[in-house]
């Protein structure tokens, strides 16, 4: 008797195991409401001109994170450095000042 319930059990649990593991199961990695975005990458035109799309627009952010297309030139390029740069620059503000330095007149000093 004992013989035959455990016969029973094993038997149960054999198929119990061959049942779960023969079922058929929908291997589905994407939920369904993503088959229209899935479908629209699949256009290689589509992607090319998104791409390229996203390029220019990287492209004018990094140019805007610059300032523009106006550079500060300091002298750097030809040679001078900073300071120099800046002095010439102080200099140059400062003689077209009309109080600045320059030969003054005898008339305005007396």
């Amino acid at each position: 008797m004992l013989r035959k319930i455990t016969l029973v059990w094993s038997l149960l649990i054999v198929f119990g195991v061959f049942g779960v593991f023969t079922t058929p199961v929908k291997a589905n990695p994407f939920p369904e409401e993503r088959e229209i975005y899935l479908d629209e990458l699949e256009d290689p035109k589509y992607l090319i001109r998104m791409l390229t799309n996203l390029d220019g627009y990287l492209k004018q952010q990094e140019n805007a994170k610059r300032g523009g297309s106006f550079n500060l030139d300091l002298g750097l390029g030809r040679g001078y450095s900073g300071a120099q740069a800046a002095k010439h620059m102080m200099g140059m503000a400062a003689a077209n000042y009309a109080n600045g330095p320059g030969r003054r007149r005898r008339s305005e000093q007396a």
